[in-house]
């Protein structure tokens, strides 16, 4: 088990640190994905870097379909709780985020939460219906913990979690569905945490 040690920041390095590179279900060679994950003890910090032969981002409503369109994703299961959180931004950073035990018992986090999430695409926010040439773009993302508040978080620091990063895109001309840690599930699947890797907020 790959145990990722999640540094407090001092800046968050523009680099992908970590590879996104498990190609689950299908071969997507020219796809080409990465992260790096910081933490304050109030805020997660993450950076995602992609390389992609299309991009596609037309949802613009928190909690809309954006899986559809070119996506990261973090999933978060903290220690000691069975259920998790999924945030799935797009490439203009249209956020979804959710908290539940599977994909089929997840409850939405409402706007006023998710407005909380600060997201800086690369990209830009107008919607691209469709880029069709090989695209280098990346996203910020900002998640304070607050925005986790299902959980009694008053710090990140000294907790143990289990967690996913993924890129996906399925409604793209090349539908891909990598990820950090691979998803051995017979179909696709990101909704198992029986797959996560583990990470120690330090």
């Amino acid at each position: 088990m790959i145990v990722d040690r999640i540094t407090r920041i001092a800046s968050l390095p523009e680099t992908a640190e970590h590879s996104i590179s498990n190609q689950n279900w299908v071969e997507a060679p020219e796809v080409k994905a990465g992260f790096s994950i910081r933490h304050d003890g109030n805020s997660i910090f993450l950076f995602f870097k992609v390389e992609e032969p299309q991009v596609r981002a037309v949802h613009t409503k928190y909690n809309s379909s954006v899986w559809e369109d070119s996506c990261v994703e973090f999933f978060l299961a903290l220690n000691g709780d069975d259920n998790y959180y999924n945030f799935e931004i797009n490439a203009i950073g249209t956020v979804l985020g959710a908290y539940g035990m599977d994909r089929h018992q997840r409850y939405h986090l409402s706007s006023s939460v998710l407005s909380l999430v600060e997201t800086v695409p690369s990209l830009g926010r107008d919607p691209i219906k469709t880029l069709d040439q090989y695209t280098l773009w990346n996203m910020k993302v900002v998640i304070p913990v607050r925005v986790l508040h299902y959980s009694s978080i008053e710090t990140l620091s000294g907790l143990d979690a289990h967690a996913n990063f993924y890129k996906c895109g399925d409604k793209l001309k090349q539908p891909h569905f990598l990820s950090w840690q691979p998803v051995l599930a017979p179909s696709p699947d990101f909704h198992t945490p029986h797959y996560f890797g583990q990470l120690s907020f330090l």
